[in-house]
Order: structure tokens, then C-alpha cells, then sequence
């Protein structure tokens, strides 16, 4: 055995004890309630970048998107129902039109390879929608995230909502427009109730979230799912998204758990 097939094989063993190790843990961490619905605010692609003296205008987004892989397979692993990425805000289009033609052409690109893995039966459990005011995605971006949608569409396991040119502030006007053309058509109501406005949420489709993680240190929400968030336990780390690993997310949800009787009683009061 040369020096690459002992490497190989070691690199095989190592994947093969970490895989049981994961395991091992997600069935500890499952004694206790985990979260039906857990949404990640992903800060920190750009520092990352800055951090590591990436040159690549796309170098940080490329490294988030290896992570968004790694954490839809432990949620899938722990038993999630439901996650939510906020992968580019709607006023992120102010930026520098160079960063976002690179974001969106980088995201084009892993929307097209995630269809050929989904057409391939490689993505049976996984089920994929976005939102947001998807018509200031370019056309062909545009297009390939409705195929996503569509070959996807009867998947049963996780539920992954991608935020794109989304907002809250744009997502309440939206449901308000949309609910008041309901409203005047049906002809007996004119008054608008909460429900009716819920109704017509881009996130209607999903539970609230009942965890809301947020990289790169900050503790605010970033205009992302304020109406759906006012009884979810926000986390913050300091970690960047790229950085994200493991046993972020477990002590996540460690906390979560700690915090129940908390929000148990939060959402008996509201």
C-alpha cells in the first residue's frame, strides 16, 4: 500500500468514527425537545473572506455555502422538521453591483447543481422552497429556483425555505395587498383581521421558528421574520457562517432546551 491509499484509508476510517460520533451525540441531544423549526441569520461570508485574506469576490459566499451543506445534514440527522436561510436580504441589493451579480451568479450555479442532484434521486429527503420577492431575481435565476422547487416538490423529510430579496417589512406589505384584494373580493368583510395577514405571509407555509441562530456576533434580526420571531429564543456566536460547525449548533439547541420552561410559559402569556 503506497502512501496516497494509506491516507485514503485512513481519511476513510477518520469520516467513518466521526459519522458515529455525530450520531452518538444527536441521539443524546434527541432525550430532550428539539426545535420543530430553527431559521439561521447567515452573517459573516465578507469577514471571512477579510479574515483569511481570500481575494476571490466570491471566496466568503463559496465557504457559507459549504457550511449551509454541512448544517442541512446535521438538522436532517437530529430530526428538524424545518429550516429557514436568510440568503440574501432584500435591501443586500444595494451593495456594490460586482458583489451582487457574484452572489447571485454563485447561487445560480448551486441552484442548477442542487436540480441535477434532486433529478439524479440524490436529494429524495430534502424539499426546497424560496421566497421572497423573487422578481428582482434575474430571469435565469429566477427560473432554475422555480425548477428546484418543482423537482423537489414531492419530497418528504426536511423543509428548507430559502429567503431571497426577502424582507419583513416587504413581506408585510406584500400579505397586506394581498389579503385586501381577498377581503373585497369576498364581499362580506372589509375588515382585516391578524389571520388574514398571516395568511398571506410569504412564511404561511412553515411554524414559526421556535430557534433563530445567528452567526458573525450580532444580536439583532436584521429586518428577517420579525412577525414570526416575537416567541423564538434568539442565539447568537461570534462564529462567522463559513465557521459554523458541529458543535455550534448543538450547544444551540442545548440552550434551547434550557430555556423551555421559559418559552413555555412566554407563549402561554401571549
Amino acid at each position: 500500500m503506497n502512501t496516497r491509499e494509506e491516507v485514503g484509508e485512513f481519511s476513510k476510517l477518520f469520516n467513518g468514527f466521526m459519522t458515529l460520533m455525530r450520531r452518538f451525540i444527536f441521539k443524546v441531544l434527541c432525550v430532550g425537545p428539539i426545535p420543530n423549526h430553527i431559521s439561521f441569520i447567515m452573517d459573516g461570508n465578507r469577514r471571512f473572506a477579510k479574515k483569511h485574506n481570500l481575494q476571490d469576490l466570491d471566496a466568503g459566499h463559496r465557504a457559507g455555502f459549504v457550511s449551509v451543506t454541512h448544517v442541512l445534514q446535521y438538522c436532517q440527522e437530529i430530526g428538524v422538521p424545518y429550516v429557514t436561510l436568510y440568503a440574501f436580504g432584500h435591501d443586500n441589493f444595494r451593495r456594490e453591483p460586482e458583489e451582487v451579480k457574484c452572489v447571485m451568479d454563485l447561487m445560480l450555479e448551486k441552484i442548477e447543481l442542487t436540480i441535477d442532484q434532486a433529478i439524479s434521486g440524490n436529494l429524495n429527503n430534502l424539499k426546497v422552497i424560496f421566497i421572497g420577492d423573487l422578481n428582482m431575481l434575474n430571469e435565469r435565476l429566477k427560473a432554475a429556483a422555480q425548477r428546484l422547487m418543482e423537482v423537489t416538490e414531492e419530497n418528504r423529510g426536511l423543509m428548507v425555505v430559502v429567503c431571497v430579496a426577502y424582507s419583513t417589512s416587504h413581506e408585510i406589505v406584500h400579505a397586506i395587498r394581498e389579503s385586501c384584494v381577498k377581503k373585497c373580493g369576498d364581499g362580506d368583510s372589509q375588515v382585516l383581521e391578524v389571520s388574514d395577514i398571516e395568511e398571506c405571509m410569504y412564511t404561511s407555509i412553515v411554524p414559526d421558528p421556535a430557534l433563530v441562530i445567528r452567526t458573525g456576533g450580532r444580536d439583532r434580526l436584521s429586518n428577517f421574520m420579525t412577525w414570526q420571531t416575537s416567541k423564538s429564543l434568539l442565539h447568537t456566536t461570534v462564529a462567522l457562517w463559513p465557521e459554523l460547525g458541529l458543535w455550534h449548533l448543538v450547544w444551540a439547541i442545548l440552550k434551547f432546551q434550557r430555556m423551555q420552561n421559559y418559552l413555555q410559559k412566554k407563549q402561554k402569556l401571549d
